[in-house]
C-alpha cells in the first residue's frame, strides 16, 4: 500500500450478548489498529471521518477513516503518510507509530516523527516540514495546535534513562524517570514559520501537553509519573505569557489525580482520581472538573474502576473498566471489561451502565480502550485486541436507561 491508496475492511457488525447493543467493528486487518490518544482531536471537521494509526504491510503508519453516511460500519479507509522503517532516534528504536491530532482551525494534521514535526494536507496529502527538534533529545507525541492554528506545544527533555535493553510496555520507564526529574522544556513552535522558543522550563518529568480547544493561549500539562508519588499532576500554561499555574491543586495531599481532559468548551478540564495512600481520605474514588482559571469546580466521590474516563461535557461520561484480566495493583478489582456510561444527576453520577463488552488487555498503548465519543455524542468509538490485533470499533449511546447496569 502506498499514500491515497483507498480500502476496505469489510463489514462486520454484531450484538453485544450483555447490552444488546449493536457493535460495529471498523477495521480487521492482521496488524495493529488505534484511534488517537482520547485527549487528541481526530474527527476531521466535525465528523463524519476520523484519523487513526495502523500496521500494515509491516510500516507503521496514518490512516483516515470515511464513513458513507450514518456512522455505521464499512468505511473506506485512505492511507495518509508512506512512512517507512523504524522511527529511530539517536540509534535508539522507540515507539515507531506516527501520532499527533488534527487541526480544525488549519484543516491540516500534525504529527511527529523521528524527531521532526510534519504537516499534513488532509485534500492533497502534500507534507511539509514544520521544525526539527535536536535529534538527541526527547520530544513528546502530541502535536495539537492552540485553538487559533497559530502555535504547536510540545515537551522536549534530556535523555537520562538507562540503555539496558528492556521489554516496552505501558509506563515502563516511569519508575525510572520520576525520581530522575529530567529537564523538561514547553516550547513552543509557530507553525507558519517554525521558529521556536521555550516558554516554560522545569526539573520534572512532563507530559501531555494539550491546548484548549477554546482559548488560544491556554493549555494544560502534566508532571508525569506513578500517580501516588507525583505531588501535583495538572498544571495550566498561558503560552504568551510564560505564567504556570496548579489546576486542581492538590495540596491537602488526600487524592492522586489525573487523566486530565479539555471538554469541548475548552474551558472546563475534566479529571479523576483515587485516596493517596494512608491518606484520610476514605476509600473511594473521585471524578470532577475544573475551570482552567479554578474559579469553578465541581467533585464528587466515585466508586468506580475505570482505567480512563472522557466526556464531551460534564453530563455524560465514558469509562473503559478494567483489563480482561486484572492484573493487581489498581486494576485489582473483579474483573470489569466492559465500555461504561455515567450520567451526571445532580450531585452525583448514576450507573455505570453497561455499553460494550471490550475484552481488552490494555497491553500497550494502541491496545486500551481509550473510549471517546463522537463530536455530537451519540457514539462512542473505542479499541480492543479481544481477537488478537487491535482493532476499532464503534456502538451508539441510545437510551442511557435501557442498558444493563454493570
Amino acid at each position: 500500500m502506498a499514500k491515497g491508496s483507498i480500502s476496505n475492511d469489510g463489514k462486520f457488525s454484531y450484538i453485544d450478548p450483555l447490552s444488546g447493543r449493536t457493535i460495529h467493528r471498523l477495521t480487521n486487518y492482521r496488524g495493529h489498529s488505534n484511534h488517537l490518544y482520547f485527549t487528541d482531536p481526530c474527527w476531521i471537521e466535525g465528523g463524519p471521518s476520523f484519523v487513526f494509526v495502523s500496521d500494515r504491510d509491516g510500516q507503521s503508519n496514518l490512516f483516515r477513516y470515511d464513513f458513507p453516511g450514518e456512522l455505521t460500519s464499512g468505511g473506506t479507509i485512505t492511507q495518509l503518510t508512506d512512512r517507512s522503517g523504524m522511527n529511530i532516534e539517536n540509534e535508539r528504536v522507540f515507539d515507531h507509530r506516527p501520532q499527533g491530532a488534527y487541526s480544525k482551525a488549519n484543516r491540516k494534521y500534525y504529527y511527529w516523527w523521528q524527531n521532526v514535526l510534519y504537516e499534513l494536507d488532509m485534500h492533497d496529502l502534500s507534507e511539509r516540514i514544520v521544525f526539527e527538534a535536536d535529534p538527541d533529545r526527547v520530544v513528546g507525541i502530541h502535536a495539537t495546535t492552540s485553538a487559533d492554528g497559530l502555535y504547536i506545544c510540545n515537551t522536549i527533555r534530556d535523555r537520562v534513562e538507562s540503555d539496558i535493553p528492556e521489554l516496552e510496555y505501558p509506563y515502563f520507564k516511569f519508575p525510572e524517570l520520576h525520581p530522575l526529574q529530567p529537564t523538561t522544556q514547553i516550547i513552543r513552535i509557530e507553525v507558519a514559520t517554525g521558529r521556536s522558543e521555550v516558554v516554560h522550563e522545569d526539573r520534572f518529568f512532563t507530559t501531555h501537553v494539550n491546548h484548549s480547544p477554546a482559548l488560544p493561549e491556554i493549555l494544560t500539562f502534566c508532571h508525569e509519573g506513578p500517580w501516588n508519588l507525583v505531588q501535583q499532576r495538572i498544571w495550566g500554561l498561558d503560552i504568551q505569557t510564560g505564567k504556570v499555574w496548579k489546576i486542581r491543586p492538590q495540596d491537602d495531599g488526600k487524592y492522586s489525580i489525573g487523566h486530565e481532559y479539555w471538554f469541548s468548551d475548552g474551558v472546563h478540564v475534566g479529571y479523576h482520581g483515587h485516596p493517596r495512600p494512608d491518606a484520610d481520605a476514605g476509600q473511594e474514588h473521585v471524578y470532577g472538573y475544573s475551570s482552567w482559571d479554578n474559579t469553578e469546580r465541581f467533585e464528587t466521590r466515585f466508586p468506580f474502576h475505570s482505567t480512563h474516563f472522557a466526556g464531551n461535557d460534564a453530563e455524560l461520561l465514558v469509562g473503559d473498566g478494567t483489563p480482561a484480566v486484572p492484573t493487581g495493583g489498581r486494576w485489582a478489582v473483579s474483573s470489569q471489561p466492559y465500555i461504561q456510561l455515567f450520567r451526571k444527576s445532580g450531585n452525583n453520577y448514576t450507573g455505570p451502565k453497561l455499553l460494550a463488552t471490550h475484552r481488552c488487555t490494555f497491553n500497550h498503548q494502541h491496545s486500551h480502550c481509550h473510549p471517546r465519543f463522537s463530536p455530537d455524542g451519540r457514539h462512542v468509538l473505542y479499541v480492543t485486541d479481544a481477537t488478537g490485533y487491535a482493532n476499532i470499533y464503534l456502538v451508539a449511546v441510545g437510551d442511557f436507561d435501557d442498558l444493563p447496569d454493570v
